[in-house]
Formats: structure tokens, sequence, C-alpha cells
């Protein structure tokens, strides 16, 4: 038998009994998958063909999927074996987030898996064509069904390890659903202690564990590939690859970005933390990383030794405890019958975000510069109500003098008296905010107010702080600049010359209709 260079099957070829294809829509480095009708129940399927390509070939006039040469055929059958093993898996899974294995189909010389046909497309169609529409709350919503598939999965002992915008597709119901668990089981060539071919099929979103071929693969491994997804859906960009961040890591975290990317800073802090290059720095779990999401923290580390001690330790305490607690129990039952214990309040575990942000205050003396804007409020407010008055007497005063001018002499020396007395009040208004001004500014000089300087100033005591270091600098900056410009804006509406000139303006015209009178 002669094999060609066809790869695809032709449209109207029949798998099995009942399954007709209509097209090719995807060709990957370990299958085809195509459309299909399913004669039976009346419906459009999906249906994943086994096919390496690297060392089979199928022969054009039967279809038949051979070895491309006599020395890959242990490798080919090697390549169905693991399909049928990784369908055997899958069928047992049941998940509306992962897709199911309605069929599987032998023939052609190699194997046939079919699925449900998702018409909504992928998250590869989505981030490409209408990534700006997805909302963050539509990406939170996806993000926590994806975890819950993981958990599933996780819980299942399988791990996905393609995670990628291409494996994720959308239902009817526009509901993510993971697909193509192949690309990580199903593998011709594949030891139990390489990975590096992992990689090649989606090198931006696989773990440094994958590409290297160094270190346990486990839900960390499929955590980096979700975080790595979905740091494309937020920003637009792949994330650099993890091989590439190795020798100098130069991808900018989406923490960072937060001021402008619209999404919880805690969220995207927590998306960097599992795009860590070190497995033991991302979360551990599904359940980690939802507790962490909750309370807003990230995973922190604890060295196995480390964890080995603090379990002795907490066992100790609990022991001492519980012995304390009997004792205390039999002497207050034999010295008070009406003791009553003293009742414990738990607080709630406090915010990431809200620890960093009152260390980075504190640090940058934050209460100190509000309290500085206070002050000079209250002398503006100060100065203001008594420029006030004294405009006010002005006024006054030289009303009751227009209106007892009787001749022309006399209301040309009132209104040169008015003039000069109108200069020097605009004049002292003027001097007293200007020192008011000068005092400020050289006040306000010993504080940070942009992001960059608060950071020079501070630094992150961990690595959690450090991911979200440059987010709560921005926000503070942001805060201390808004105190800042309040009190400048009200500063520069001082003195209150567009009164005074108004009221000067207004005595004017009436003293020019008094002369006018006694004319």
């Amino acid at each position: 038998m002669q094999a060609t260079s066809v790869i695809d099957l032709p449209p109207g070829t029949h798998i099995g009994e009942r399954y007709k294809l209509l097209k090719a829509i995807g060709q990957g480095g370990f299958g085809i998958t195509y459309v299909a009708w399913d004669e039976v129940e009346r419906c459009q399927v999906a249906v994943k063909e086994c096919f390496p390509q690297d060392i089979c070939v199928r022969d054009s006039s039967s279809g038949m999927v051979v070895p491309a040469r006599d020395s890959f055929e242990p490798r080919y059958m090697k390549a169905l074996e693991d399909m049928r093993r990784e369908v055997r898996t899958l069928a047992g899974l049941d998940h509306d987030a992962i897709i199911r294995i309605r069929d599987v189909v032998w023939g052609n010389g190699s194997v046939f898996c079919v699925m449900p046909w998702l018409p909504g497309g992928t998250l590869r169609d989505a981030i490409e064509t209408r990534r700006e529409s997805i909302s963050p709350q539509q990406s939170i919503e996806w993000l926590h069904l994806l975890l819950e598939a993981l958990r599933y999965m996780h819980g299942r002992s399988i791990t996905h390890r393609d995670i990628k915008p291409a494996n994720i597709m959308f239902d009817a119901q526009q509901r993510p659903v993971i697909i193509d668990f192949g690309a990580a089981l199903n593998r011709a060539e594949r030891t139990s202690n390489t990975t590096t071919s992992q990689g090649a099929f989606s090198r931006n979103y696989a773990a440094p564990e994958q590409i290297t071929g160094k270190g346990r693969v486990g839900p960390w491994t499929d955590f980096y590939s979700l975080s790595a997804t979905w740091y494309e859906l937020i920003t637009g960009i792949p994330p650099e690859a993890a091989d590439a961040r190795l020798a100098q890591d130069d991808m900018k975290t989406l923490a960072k970005q937060a001021s402008r990317l619209g999404y919880p800073v805690e969220m995207l802090a927590l998306l960097d933390c599992n795009m860590a290059l070190q497995a033991k720095w991302r979360c551990q779990s599904v359940e980690q990383w939802e507790q962490c999401w909750a309370d807003g923290t990230l995973p922190t580390l604890v060295h196995p030794m480390q964890r080995r001690w603090m379990l002795i330790l907490v066992l100790a305490a609990v022991l001492i405890a519980v012995a304390l607690g009997i004792v205390c129990a039999v002497y207050f039952s034999k010295n008070d019958e009406n003791f009553q214990a003293i009742p414990t309040v738990q607080l709630p575990p406090q915010n990431l975000k809200q620890k960093l942000e009152e260390y980075v205050q504190r640090e940058i003396r934050s209460q100190d510069f509000s309290k500085l804007c206070e002050d000079y409020g209250t002398k503006l407010a100060q100065i203001r109500e008594r420029h006030h008055r004294e405009i006010d007497q002005f006024v006054a005063r030289y009303v009751a003098l227009i209106d007892r001018v009787e001749n022309e002499k006399s209301g040309n020396g009132i209104s040169a008296a008015l003039h000069d007395e109108y200069s020097k009040i605009s004049a002292r208004f003027g001097k007293e905010t200007a020192a008011l001004n000068a005092d400020y500014m050289k006040a306000r000089r010993e504080f940070c107010f942009s992001a960059e300087d608060i950071q020079k100033h501070v630094q992150p005591r961990n690595r959690a702080e450090e991911i979200m270091m440059p987010a709560v600098c921005g926000e503070i900056s942001i805060r201390l600049s808004q105190l800042d410009a309040k009190l400048l804006a009200f500063m520069g509406a001082m003195p209150d010359r567009q009164q005074l000139d108004e009221e000067y303006l207004k005595l004017e015209k009436r003293m020019e209709e008094k002369l006018a009178s006694v004319r």
C-alpha cells in the first residue's frame, strides 16, 4: 500500500455506522478535528481523529492511517494506546465545563473520539474578535467556572497540561468548556521525567516545568496555563514564554496595570502569583486559589521541613491547650460554680491589600499629609471669612460716604479714596494668600506624591507585597494627589478678588450716579 501526503478525510466520509464527516476544522500535532453529522440523533457533533503527523501518513485511496516508516510502527501503536487510555479516563468525567466523550469509533487504522458540538467558538476567537467587549464581570464568571472544572478534574488526579485560549470553547449558553485533553496525555513519545515536547504546542502558556522537563507537573501547572490564558484575555497580549522568562523576566505584571485594566487588584495579583516561575509560589489547589481570592491574599510558601515543625508545634499547642482546659475546668468547678468564661471575639482576616495600604501609608506618613491639608484648609476658610467681613465693612463705609456727597469736588475726593483703599485691600489679600501658599508648598515637599516616589520610599516585605505594591502605590498616589489638588484649587480661588472687584465696580457706578445728580 502506498501512502501519500493526504491528511484530512474528505467530506462525506462515514465514521462507523452513524457519523458523516462534514469538514475538517482544525489540525494539531497529534490529531485532526472534524465537524460531523450524527445520523441517529440528527445533530452536529465534533470528531477528533488520532493522527500524529510526525510519524504517520494517510493512504489517499483507502483513507487508512499508516506509520510513515516501518520503524515508526511501535511509536504509532503507542499513540493509539495513549489515546485509548485517555478516552477511557475522560469517559468517566461528568462536568458541564469539561468536554464529554459521546462515542469512540475504531476505523481507517485510527481511532475517532466523538464529542458534543460547541457552537460558541473558542476563547481564542473571542480574544481576537471581541476582547474589548468582554467585561471584567464576565471574565471573572468564566474563570470561576473553569476553576470548578479544574477542582473536579484535579480531584480525580487528572492534570490537563495544555490549557490555552484555543482549548477553551463555549457552548450554546456561552459557558466555557475545556477541550483537547489529548494534548497532555496523548503523546507518541513520553517518559516519566521528560515533558519538553509539551511546550512546543502552547509555548506561551506552558509552565516552566513543562518546557524544561524539570520539576513535578500537577495542579499548579494548570494554574500557570490558566493564568497565562487570562493574561492574554485581559491585556490582549500573549504572556512571554516561560523559558524566555527564566533567562530574563521582563513580563509586565497584571497588578502593575490595575489602574487601567479595570479588574480588582487582588485578582490580578493572584493571577501574577500563579504565573510564578517557581511552582512552589503558585497555588497548590483550587481550594487554596479560591480561599486566597475570597480573603484578598496570596499563597504563602512554607518549606516542607518548616511545615513539619509547624505541624509538630500545632499538635503540641493543642495538647497543652486541652490539658490546661481540663485543669481549669476542674479548678473552677470546685471553686466557683457561677464562673463563666470570657467570650472571645474572632476577627475576620484582614485583606492583604488593606494591610499593604496601611503599611505604605504609615511609611510615607499619609495621615500626616492629610492632617496638613486639613490644617491649611481650616486656615484658608478662616482667611476667607475675614476677607468677606472686610469687604462688607468696606462696602458699607463707602455707601454711607457716597450717599452724603453734596457736590462734585467732595465726590471726586471720595472716589480717589475709594480707589486707593480698594487697591490696598486687594494687594493685602493677595499677599496673605501667597504667603500661605508658599508655606504650604514648603511643608508638602517632604511627602511622596507619585507612585514611583512612593515605591522608592517603601520596600515590600514579602513576595505578595512585591506583586501588589505598584497598584497599591498608584491608588494611594491618586488619593494624595486629589487631596493636594483640592486644597490648591481652594487656594487658587483666594484671595476673594472677584467679590472685591464686583463690589468696587458697583461702588464706582453708585458714585457716578451720585455725581450726576449733584452737578
